[in-house]
């Protein structure tokens, strides 16, 4: 290694020979400034890339780089992504001179004295870092969204700075590679393998991607179209059963696809790979899309749910191949543009594929409720982000992103109808394809295809928080209706309207009226109304599509919490539930009294898509808004209540569903006995067939309960399980959910190390358990650290597990002593990073109105 003084003093000669811009540009990250200024020089990049992979994941992957690009115009420097230490950095050589190299802040910096305007060329030998090459003892992927390429090998890290790709991948000889080009050559050299891939077409770095390692290679043609699907799955019959739809799905994604934008699919082939803990879903590297195996590979009795979820990640993932891959945005700030139409169009795309589905009510009970989510919090945020920073790019991801922003989009196909957005949406691909775009790009088009002012509505929908307060009022004279009028209000004091359509319901007597409005003001007279009997109920948001807080009146609240059960319109009693379960959250209705009309609601509900819906309000009632006393009050009635629905239905998929609400909220002596002897025995519940997986939970919620067994249940599970990885899994697990308090203590403080964190998937759940409510007195002394312990998980961790951490430490809490930790946590960090701090407050959000509830309704 060389004298440090002379590196430090080289250094500060390169920089005070730079221009004050540059200075500005050299900070952690790739700042918008940095993004901008390389935008506006660099031109036709291509990344010839080999990296030496060995077995052995404890030993170090190496690699090469020959970067070549056009400069339009000279720079005083140019800076070049690489966040690793300066050590891994070996070698660079510039247009054919090696010089000294300067690093600093994570960027390799080439002083332009060795730079020329038009074509240059720089060699790089390199260590990579592991993070994001995700290694395990049989194989690794990579996972590069937002800015995590630049950990792997040095690049310009930012999306509008597509590039052609060119790779090398030395493997063991027992490992096959996948990536986004097709394999040119495969050659086999003592015991390795040297996969050779052809060149990519024009990709963004994180949409750069590969993954090698021990997996079986599957494939299906149809209409000369060959896909390849590749996986670690061992068990053949789960195979068998899954395997013709998984090819199934993704060849009618890609035609739905074809046909709608009038673009042939727009890249070379598409493969797929299966991975056992993958962070996300799925992840749509161009050619070569990624998933969760579970997300894939589903049991037998796998609910309607899951098989329409499954349909929905296959068609999001491929219809981002045009959305996101074919045209990306400019800036992670636009993140969402690609999120919003994957999701907007995969429920266009699902919809055949279940025609015994109601697919409007779907769309409403999971998008609707996940919105309201966050955007009821104060850390809510717009659709449209602003980002400074792609180290801060993680933070943008949410249930604005994925479910606010399709209801978005299709208050925006109601406003400009089908075909119109449906064209806008064909010249926005054909416009900009390989290349980026933004919202103001596709704004600009869409424009022309309407007479609506779309920047005013944008204005509010898309670019800034909130959602609006909507409510009605009406005047009685001898039992007949002599006004009546809908509000809206701006629950963030800001004075915006939200211009929607809305869908009134007035119900009197069984009998349904709907009255249809346009409501563009902060008032809203319906004459129609007037003279019409004094109702049973009104919902304002009669047909769900309407978005916000649309509070109840008195009537029609003490009407629907006895009667929502009875009323004959599924997609009615559907809107009646979450209107209920809003006026629980805004302090309006007892959670006892709203338990009790879900208990009666979940006996007599014959719509299978509102059962999921009724059964995350129970949980949320249960854990959150109900006190132990009440629980141990209840216990008895809702197990019994779920166990017989269990026995009853005869769908199997539901009995699952039922289960896994069941089998995580009992509490009582009896349930937990009777679970016992179902895992001892390996008993059925209630004619449902329970999973390998089932089995291991299930040991995780006895534990959790101090079931007194608990060490011999913890040592036979872990004998039963056979499969490798699922084995590991349960090993890292179990310290967290055993009762044993040093050995949680233990396990929570081995989450400091990030190589303790490889596997988000298993500290989640380990999270979950080691949090839980049942042992919330003991384990809120983790609540704290935890919250220290964002900024570096955010720094470290994928993008999805900043969110996650606060769901499963954060999210877990409903006393006032979790309360006064986290106010005092953001009372002593005044200048807390606001991203972050918005995720803590919209983590907080239950645990801040558990304890207003409670105090109210004690």
């Amino acid at each position: 290694m060389k004298n440090n003084h002379s590196i430090f003093l080289l250094i500060i000669l390169v920089l005070m020979s730079c221009g004050q811009d540059n200075k500005m540009l050299i900070n952690r990250g790739v700042s918008w400034e940095l993004a901008k200024m390389r935008k506006s020089v660099l031109s036709d990049i291509k990344y010839n890339l080999s990296f030496n992979i060995p077995e052995i994941r404890s030993k170090e992957v190496s690699g090469k780089l020959l970067l070549s690009f056009s400069l339009t115009d000279k720079i005083n420097d140019l800076i070049i992504d690489f966040n690793v230490p300066e050590k891994n950095v070996l070698f660079v050589r510039t247009n054919n001179i090696s010089e000294k190299f300067i690093f600093k802040e994570g960027h390799i910096i080439i002083p332009e004295k060795y730079l020329k305007k038009g074509n240059n060329s720089i060699e790089i030998d390199f260590i990579s870092d592991n993070n994001a090459l995700n290694r395990n003892d049989e194989y690794l992927y990579t996972l590069f969204v937002p800015d995590r390429a630049s950990t792997v090998f040095p690049c310009f890290d930012q999306p509008d700075l597509k590039a052609r790709f060119t790779l090398t991948l030395n493997i063991p000889s027992t490992w096959i590679a996948v990536s986004n080009g097709s394999v040119s050559k495969i050659d086999s050299i003592n015991k390795t393998k040297i996969y050779k891939f052809k060149q990519s077409k024009l990709l963004s770095t994180y949409h750069f991607a590969f993954t090698a390692g021990k997996f079986q290679k599957l494939s299906r043609t149809k209409n000369g179209r060959t896909l390849n699907f590749y996986h670690r799955q061992s068990n053949k019959k789960k195979i068998a059963h899954n395997i013709d739809e998984i090819f199934d799905l993704h060849f009618k994604a890609i035609d739905w696809m074809e046909k709608y934008t009038g673009i042939p699919y727009p890249f070379e082939k598409l493969e797929f790979v299966a991975i056992p803990s993958f962070q996300f879903s799925g992840m749509e590297h161009v050619d070569a899309i990624f998933y969760r195996e579970s997300r894939l590979f589903l049991s037998k009795s796998a609910t309607t749910e899951e098989k329409m979820q499954r349909a929905m990640v296959i068609s999001h993932e491929t219809s981002h191949m045009w959305f996101g891959d074919l045209v990306t945005m400019k800036w992670f700030d636009d993140v969402w543009l690609k999120e919003v139409f994957a999701n907007f169009i995969a429920a266009k795309m699902v919809k055949p594929f279940f025609p015994d589905v109601n697919q409007n009510l779907y769309f409403i009970n999971t998008h609707f409720p996940r919105a309201y989510l966050i955007d009821r919090t104060k850390g809510t945020h717009p659709i449209k982000q602003k980002l400074e920073n792609l180290l801060y790019a993680g933070t943008l991801y949410g249930k604005i992103i994925y479910d606010k922003a399709p209801i978005m989009m299709v208050k925006l196909e109601r406003l400009m109808g089908k075909d119109s957005l449906q064209e806008g949406l064909k010249e926005y691909l054909n416009t900009y394809r390989y290349g980026n775009a933004d919202w103001t790009d596709l704004i600009k088009i869409l424009d022309k295809k309407t007479d609506i002012n779309l920047q005013d509505w944008s204005n509010v929908w898309v670019e800034q928080a909130g959602m609006p307060h909507i409510s009605c009022d009406y005047t009685l004279e001898n039992d007949k209706i002599i006004s009546f009028s809908v509000f809206q209000d701006d629950l963030l004091g800001k004075k915006r309207v939200w211009k929607q359509n809305l869908t009134l319901l007035y119900s009197k007597n069984g009998e349904m009226y709907y009255y249809y409005l346009f409501l563009d003001s902060s008032r809203f007279d319906i004459k129609l109304i007037e003279g019409m009997e004094e109702p049973d109920f009104i919902l304002v948001n009669g047909d769900g599509y309407g978005y916000g807080y649309f509070e109840l009146d008195p009537a029609s609240q003490k009407f629907l919490l006895k009667n929502v059960c009875n009323i004959k319109y599924s997609d009615t009693r559907a809107f009646a539930y979450l209107a209920l379960y809003q006026a629980v959250l805004n302090y309006k209705l007892a959670p006892v009294d709203f338990f009790k009309s879900l208990m009666c609601s979940l006996d007599k509900e014959s719509e299978y898509q509102n059962i999921p819906l009724l059964l995350s309000f129970l949980r949320t009632t249960w854990w959150y808004f109900l006190t132990q006393k009440q629980r141990i009050d209840f216990a008895g009635e809702m197990e019994n209540l779920l166990f017989r629905l269990i026995d009853t239905h005869a769908d199997k998929g539901l009995k699952s569903l039922l289960y896994q609400t069941l089998s995580s909220s009992f509490i009582s002596k009896e349930s937990t006995q009777r679970f016992y002897d179902i895992w001892k025995y390996k008993k059925e519940v209630n004619g449902l067939k329970l999973s390998s997986s089932d089995f291991t939970n299930l040991a995780y919620e006895l534990l959790v309960r101090n079931h007194p067994d608990a060490k011999a249940i913890a040592d036979e599970q872990l004998n039963r399980i056979t499969n490798v990885e699922q084995k590991q899994k349960m090993k890292f697990i179990l310290p967290a959910v055993l009762p044993d308090e040093k050995s949680r203590d233990k396990f929570f403080k081995s989450l400091e190390k990030q190589e303790n964190r490889q596997h988000e998937i298993w500290v989640r759940t380990a999270l979950y358990y080691l949090n839980h409510p049942l042992w919330a007195k003991k384990s809120v002394k983790y609540l704290r650290p935890s919250l220290e312990m964002l900024t570096e998980i955010q720094r470290t961790g994928d993008i999805f597990f900043p969110k996650n951490w606060l769901v499963y430490t954060l999210g877990r809490y409903s006393s006032p002593e979790a309360a006064k930790v986290v106010r005092t946590f953001l009372k002593e960090h005044p200048d807390y990073n606001k991203n972050l701090k918005a995720k803590i407050l919209q983590f907080s959000d239950l645990l801040f109105r558990a304890e207003k509830i409670k105090e109210k309704y004690k």
